[in-house]
């Protein structure tokens, strides 16, 4: 029969186990420990704690000027698990899986690409690699606020940069120019220049007016637009939001009406025509008209037997 010695050291193991591998498991999350904290949590001395950071993980845990405790850069042999909710809100990615905790994106990533049971497609998106040097440039200026020039569409432009914004697999630059928010393709500037020399103060109104938008139109006005949606076609409008601030109420016959808001009409008609003959613009009126111009045009210039005689 054991002893009691024997059974309390045993006990006291498996504390100073679960102990450190608690503090462990903290410091790979990127989490800096306190050592007051740890002795609450624990219930030992303080005196216990230091031991464990300063001794039994030494050469991994190191202490900060702030007499916090983190892990060794050499001890940082990967990405800090709370690393993932931030890379998945920087992709814009939060909601792509049914389960979005850690420990179901950690399963994913641990299992061989050829036993998984799910395969995303990525969206086709353009090669900036050429543009890389700019692209680090104009993160820079965002966040020191400093004034870029640089030409686009063969205009110059003297700019206040906002965001980097990627919408549909292109980067563009919001900014401000003559008092105006735009959006500029990233691909499309060039000779761009940064004054270091020159800041700006950004406007809190701009900032709002980004981070609130879900497209890249930027202009003051919006139109309401109602469409009327066959039930063919219905279940594509309610799963997701297709147009911006787009809203919808089903009707008895399975069809919806959708209202959103349009800040210009070519956000708009590509849409429609898309989804052409099971969409209908209802209101404005005028646009529904100028769709049915724009096909006419298209007709037009398409006929049969024109081409058939051309040479």
């Amino acid at each position: 029969m054991p002893s009691k010695t024997t059974r309390h050291d045993s006990t006291k193991g498996e504390h100073l186990a679960q102990r450190l591998s608690h503090i462990l498991a903290r410091l790979h999350q990127g989490g800096i420990i306190d050592k007051h904290q740890l002795a609450r949590e624990f219930g030992v001395n303080l005196r216990t704690i230091e031991r464990d950071l300063g001794e039994r993980l030494q050469g991994i845990a190191e202490r900060g000027p702030n007499g916090q405790w983190k892990l060794t850069h050499t001890a940082q042999g990967s990405i800090p698990t709370t690393y993932l909710d931030s890379y998945a809100h920087l992709t814009g990615t939060e909601g792509l899986f049914p389960d979005n905790s850690q420990a179901y994106l950690l399963q994913q990533l641990d299992t061989p690409r050829k036993y998984l049971a799910t395969h995303v497609q990525a969206v086709p998106y353009e090669d900036l690699g050429s543009h890389g040097q700019a692209f680090a440039m104009l993160q820079s200026a965002i966040q020191k606020h400093h004034l870029c020039g640089f030409t686009y569409k063969n205009k110059s432009r003297s700019v206040h940069p906002y965001r980097l914004l990627h919408k549909n697999g292109i980067w563009y630059l919001s900014a401000e120019e003559a008092g105006k928010l735009k959006n500029f393709s990233v691909a499309l500037i060039e000779t761009l220049t940064v004054d270091e020399s020159a800041c700006f103060i950004p406007k809190k109104a701009h900032a709002e007016y980004i981070n609130d938008k879900d497209d890249v139109w930027f202009t003051a006005e919006t139109t309401e637009v109602l469409l009327r949606v066959a039930p063919e076609v219905a279940h594509y409008f309610a799963r997701r939001q297709l147009l911006p601030r787009q809203q919808h109420r089903a009707n008895s016959d399975g069809s919806l009406l959708v209202t959103t808001q349009i800040n210009h009409i070519n956000q708009l008609l590509p849409v429609v025509r898309y989804w052409l003959p099971n969409v209908r613009i209802v209101k404005p009126m005028e646009w529904h008209e100028e769709l049915i111009r724009g096909l006419q045009q298209a007709l037009d210039k398409w006929d049969v037997s024109a081409m058939e005689t051309s040479p």
